[in-house]
């Protein structure tokens, strides 16, 4: 802890702007690196005021750029075309120079996104994988995320399921998980998400994450957001306001990584679902009121016969193979 504090006092940059700055020098040192990271824990609004001032730095190059490039284009098609006096061709390149204005300002809608990629797990398969930067993602069964990198930022999105994450360290490449209408940001740490129905779950193992809005990309996206340290848990559903932090369950939310599932007083609806996604045939509850009733118990997803027979022989149930193919859960 000394040692932390001793490198943030050694760092003089004390604003998000300085740090920026510094991170950006070819000759940065292991200590700045030390220094930066204490500098981000030591107040949670730090990484949301550096990664605002970042995008907005990119974004101001990119449109600097763009109209350098095409209001050079402008001039030299202008002339080739007109071969007028130069005095001529400025005069009749107010028009073009405004239009390249007007352009420049619709860029943020016109340009190109990084190319992603989609990764997915089948019902009852569990996949790992290694990401370019050396991060490691578990998907659930059922499960999928994208991924698209950019210069700048590591991007990826739950599209559905569960996924843990184990992210490398990279201060200057933050790595940000869309789930549902929110976006996790986090430089290195190990976590897990999950999507159920239009509500979601984030549990930190280690490390922390902020939890902003999903248009994280804009200036002020990371306004309010919520930081979530190791221990913890965040629920949320979509549309809705309200983040609920509480201390996390973290053999519950990662108990899939080990091939089961554990429940501890949760609706019978709830182990449906999560135990749907590695049933071969549908799950479904022939009474709707039956979903009601609340269940304790660890299901293992590997073993001898069909995951609902398994499911019948631990919980107070008895299921029934319909015509369809469909497995009918009824009260015992």
């Amino acid at each position: 802890m000394l040692d932390r504090l001793a490198a943030l006092f050694a760092a003089r940059p004390a604003t998000a702007e300085a740090w920026l700055a510094r991170m950006g020098r070819p000759d940065l040192s292991p200590r700045d690196q030390s220094a930066f990271e204490a500098w981000l824990e030591a107040d949670p609004d730090h990484l949301r005021q550096y990664e605002t001032l970042k995008t907005a730095n990119a974004e101001l190059a990119g449109l600097r750029h763009a109209f350098e490039g095409d209001l050079a284009r402008l001039r030299r098609g202008a002339a080739r075309r007109s071969g007028a006096p130069r005095g001529l061709v400025f005069g009749g390149g107010l028009a073009a120079v405004a239009a390249v204005v007007a352009a420049i300002a619709l860029l943020p809608m016109l340009r190109t996104t990084p190319e992603s990629q989609l990764f997915e797990s089948a019902p009852g398969q569990i996949v790992d994988l290694t990401l370019e930067d050396g991060s490691q993602v578990t998907l659930d069964a059922d499960s999928a995320i994208r991924v698209a990198f950019a210069k700048d930022v590591r991007r990826l999105t739950l599209e559905r399921g569960s996924a843990y994450f184990e992210v490398q360290h990279d201060s200057g490449h933050p790595f940000q998980v869309a789930v549902a209408d929110r976006r996790v940001i986090v430089t290195g740490t190990r976590f897990v998400t999950a999507i159920t129905g239009d509500s979601a779950q984030i549990s930190v193992l280690q490390g922390r994450v902020a939890i902003g809005r999903r248009d994280a990309a804009r200036a002020d996206a990371l306004e309010g957001a919520l930081g979530v340290t190791a221990g913890q848990q965040a629920r949320f559903r979509s549309g809705a306001p309200q983040i609920d932090k509480t201390r996390a369950d973290l053999e519950t939310a990662t108990a899939w990584r080990q091939r089961r599932l554990v429940f501890r007083n949760a609706p019978l609806s709830e182990v449906i679902t999560a135990a749907a996604r590695y049933s071969e045939a549908p799950l479904v509850l022939a009474d709707p009121a039956l979903g009601h009733m609340r269940i304790t118990a660890v299901l293992p997803l590997e073993g001898e016969g069909a995951l609902a027979d398994r499911m019948a022989a631990l919980l107070p149930i008895r299921t029934e193979q319909a015509a369809d193919g469909r497995v009918m859960i009824r009260a015992e």
